[in-house]
């Protein structure tokens, strides 16, 4: 209980946590590799959150009211 109670603070701080302009967050990374008659296919998916300037203040005084 003690690990999870952890784990659900830390998620928690990192939500309530202001964010910086102009910062780019790598959410996830997919990496498919295949290997065909000597040839390696690879494919590699980024997702990424970037804030922008001005973004985090409208939201944030949408969430206060």
């Amino acid at each position: 209980m003690r690990g999870i109670g952890r784990f659900v603070g830390h998620v928690w701080g990192a939500v309530r946590s202001p964010a910086t302009e102009g910062e780019t967050l790598e959410v996830r990374r997919d990496v498919e590799q295949e290997d065909r008659e000597g040839v390696i296919l690879r494919r590699t998916t980024i997702e990424e959150i970037e804030i922008r300037p001005g973004a985090t203040d409208a939201r944030a005084q949408e969430n206060d009211a």
